[in-house]
């Protein structure tokens, strides 16, 4: 009895699975998803705010970078790349889903806000070093603000 069972159960599917004659069309959508590393920078606007220091310097005073991967700008003076480098140039590249710099002169680096008790590093010229979003760099007269990753 349990065979018999069995035995026409398989017979139903295999007719219902026979009987469906309709051709029935299978869209398959393929869409390629690229998504490029961009970083994303700050820094005083000179011609704004020459005689202006940190939290007097409004958002609206500042200079923007969004810096696409293999790509370098010249952003408030200085050549910047990512993943792309040049001598003379900060270079940021990105290794083991970090990111890390070195530049051709000595810098300080903080993190910003400014974290109690954690004080600025100084980095000697053309030294590797590992940077964090919400990291100042100062060089010289200069100071770039790396934001993090853009979108």
């Amino acid at each position: 009895m349990k065979n018999n069972l069995l035995f026409i159960s398989a017979i139903l599917l295999f007719i219902s699975c026979t009987n469906n004659t309709e051709n029935k069309e299978v869209i398959i959508i393929e869409s390629a998803v690229t998504q490029t590393l961009t970083l994303e920078f700050a820094s005083k606007n000179p011609e704004t705010t020459e005689n202006k220091e940190g939290t007097h310097v409004g958002v609206n005073e500042m200079l923007k970078l969004s810096l696409a991967d293999n790509n370098q700008m010249d952003f408030v003076g200085q050549v910047i790349t990512l993943n792309n480098l040049k001598d003379g140039a900060i270079n940021f590249y990105t290794r083991n889903d970090s990111l890390f710099c070195n530049a051709p002169h000595s810098l300080m680096l903080m993190s910003m806000p400014p974290k109690p008790g954690i004080a600025p590093i100084m980095i000697n010229s053309n030294t590797e070093f590992f940077v964090n979003p919400m990291s100042l760099l100062k060089l010289d007269s200069v100071k770039i603000m790396f934001i993090g990753l853009g979108s």
